[in-house]
């Protein structure tokens, strides 16, 4: 099998001639090992390109995870200023905001003195930006809140990476395209704690302001699956025990994810969500999502998931992909460490499921040894499978 050929076996739940092995990365381990500057990084589709491709070469993943689809073309337009040699090299944005773009992270919006994040009883449901500065929104546009309806009415300049990893190496490997939940939409809308609020004091507003942003979710989606992404990851990441209740989730989460799921299958892909920590008291209600598999499902102690539950609980109606600790074992453990990690993951993984491709729970983290990544994926290279 091609490496893509392993990942569409595996998240149709069916059996590869290997176990594939894929991870995301975040920015800032990218940032570090191409040791390419973050400012380029955060502007440029070529840049940010040969990066992916650099990096699924090192670790020789079976595919790459482009967590946004692109650059956004409009954003140097408003920068007065760049200081690559700072500290935290950073964009100076026309409005006196400004975006850093950290080393060895993700890059940050820093508002300006006059930046308020709107109450929901101030904000227009049907255009929820219409409040946001200008930076602000594209700022949001360049971690994939784009507010298109329709995928066919999205700019081809939108996807500049994918299309560009796509065509690197689309036909052999697996290639993941991704959005933002419409809950997670909501939380960079009103702000952290607005949202949550808003959930208890307007449940009516809340739905309506979801329902929303879950067209935006869909339009992104389907726009990727069309130009020829493998899968969709849905990035939720706060819809987990330390936000929402079991209940919550099922009223508020469930019924945007499923319009995504539902939209992405239609178009012949894939659809998975990723949810950080403590998720194992809603397993059940994410397969009713209706998406393809779930990642993350973060052990204890950063989550709650016991893996031979999970795997129980999941076989023959969803692909896994996981669930390496990132922090204790990819991150602060030894290779002894992360030769037992991995070898138990797998042996109740893969031996307990087809539907298994291996993967950190989380993000691989910035300072994670890249041996100890290698020292993962030839484990599951070297892995047999019971027969």
């Amino acid at each position: 099998m091609t490496p893509k050929e392993r990942v569409e076996a595996a998240m149709n739940q069916q059996r590869p001639d290997e176990i594939p092995v894929m991870c995301q990365m975040a920015n800032g381990h990218t940032v570090i090992n191409t040791r390419i500057h973050p400012i380029d990084y955060f502007l440029s589709d070529e840049v940010w390109t040969d990066c992916l491709l650099q990096m699924r070469e090192n670790y020789d993943f079976d595919g790459i995870l482009c967590h946004k689809p692109g650059r956004v073309s409009s954003l140097p337009d408003m920068v007065d200023r760049k200081d690559y040699d700072a500290e935290v090299p950073t964009l100076y944005l026309d409005d006196g905001s400004r975006i850093e773009c950290t080393r060895d992270d993700d890059s940050y919006y820093k508002k300006n003195a006059d930046f308020v994040f709107p109450e929901l009883d101030e904000l227009d449901v049907e255009n929820p930006l219409a409040w946001a500065p200008e930076s602000y929104m594209v700022f949001q546009a360049s971690k994939a809140t784009l507010p298109y309806d329709r995928a066919e009415d999205i700019p081809d300049r939108v996807f500049g990476t994918i299309d560009r990893v796509i065509a690197a190496i689309g036909d052999t490997h697996s290639v993941h395209g991704e959005v933002r939940a419409p809950f997670d939409h909501m939380m960079n809308i009103l702000g952290m704690e607005e949202g949550l609020m808003a959930t208890l004091d307007d449940p009516e507003k809340t739905f309506a302001l979801l329902d929303r942003v879950t067209k935006w979710s869909v339009a992104l989606a389907v726009a990727q699956v069309r130009r020829g992404a493998h899968a969709i990851k849905i990035s939720s990441p706060f819809a987990g025990m330390g936000f929402l209740s079991r209940d919550m989730y099922a009223e508020f989460i469930v019924p945007c994810e499923r319009q995504i799921a539902e939209a992405v299958r239609a178009e012949g892909g894939y659809s998975y969500t990723h949810t950080c920590g403590a998720i194992g008291d809603r397993l059940d209600l994410m397969c009713e999502s209706g998406v393809s598999g779930i990642e993350c499902l973060d052990p204890p102690p950063l989550g709650n998931v016991d893996l031979p539950d999970a795997v129980k609980a999941l076989n023959g109606k969803m692909f896994i992909k996981g669930n390496i600790d990132p922090v204790n074992t990819l991150l602060r453990g030894d290779r002894e460490q992360v030769t037992a990690d991995v070898s138990q993951t797998m042996n109740i993984g893969a031996n307990g499921m087809d539907g298994f491709i291996l993967s950190s729970a989380c993000s691989i983290a910035p300072p994670v040894p890249p041996d100890n990544i290698k020292c993962m994926v030839d484990i599951c290279r070297a892995f047999k499978r019971e027969a």
